[in-house]
């Protein structure tokens, strides 16, 4: 659930997963969903026809990963006072989606990660910009972000939290599900996550099969005609 831990090819049931993720649990730090933005994505098309991608946003650090229910946020970009609000509106092990009108200035940085760490907020997803980028390292708080500029805007704190807020082509509402690698993040609307999940886990089957077919020396093209 937070970068602390690796997503790894073991597996976990869409069933189990559901289970414990739906309790709210600290148990959800610990679990790796074992399937990736890329697998999820496919998984969300094949049953939507839409991909989630909030596209152009990427880590901060390769290495950050995160999964978990979104608190939205609506801002302009020189408003970063609506942001401090949704950091103490989420609930715990949320992620916080901040949607602004463009990216200059950030509405992000060191300290709203702080804070947002301290509330067990588990990662910050910002259409928009963020700043103070190797202070956010130094934490070690995900932050995946379309833009990184130095300046700031004011805490005016005339936006809106926890409505549907639209990133590009897609629009997040409260309590869908959000993943992120270092692929980008992806949004899965809440009423359809279990029927994706479980078709990602079909994806990522059938991915390692391919794999193994490889490794054993067969044609890639031989494989593909062959399914």
């Amino acid at each position: 659930m937070s970068n602390k831990g690796e997503f790894t090819r073991e597996k976990l049931s869409p069933a189990n997963f559901l289970k414990e993720f739906s309790h709210g649990s600290t148990k959800q730090k610990n679990l790796s969903l074992g399937i990736t933005t890329s697998q999820l994505s496919d998984a969300l098309r094949k049953i939507t026809g839409q991909s989630g991608v909030l596209v152009g946003i990427k880590p901060i650090k390769s290495s950050f990963k995160i999964f978990g229910n979104a608190t939205t946020v609506k801002t302009s970009a020189n408003d970063w006072g609506t942001v401090i609000d949704g950091i103490y509106e989420s609930n715990k092990e949320n992620i916080l989606v901040i949607s602004c009108d463009r990216d200059d200035p950030a509405v992000w940085g060191e300290m709203a990660s702080t804070a947002a760490q301290k509330q067990g907020i588990l990662g910050t997803v910002v259409y928009g910009a963020s700043r103070d980028i190797a202070g956010i390292k130094e934490l070690d708080y995900p932050v995946f972000s379309r833009s990184i500029v130095p300046n700031a805007g004011n805490p005016i704190g005339e936006g809106e939290v926890n409505i549907p807020v639209i990133c590009g082509r897609i629009t997040v509402k409260p309590g869908d599900f959000i993943m992120g690698d270092e692929c980008g993040v992806v949004s899965v609307p809440e009423e359809a996550i279990e029927n994706v999940l479980k078709k990602a886990y079909k994806i990522l089957n059938n991915e390692d099969h391919i794999a193994s077919q490889l490794n054993d020396g067969k044609s890639f093209l031989d494989i593909l005609k062959n399914k």
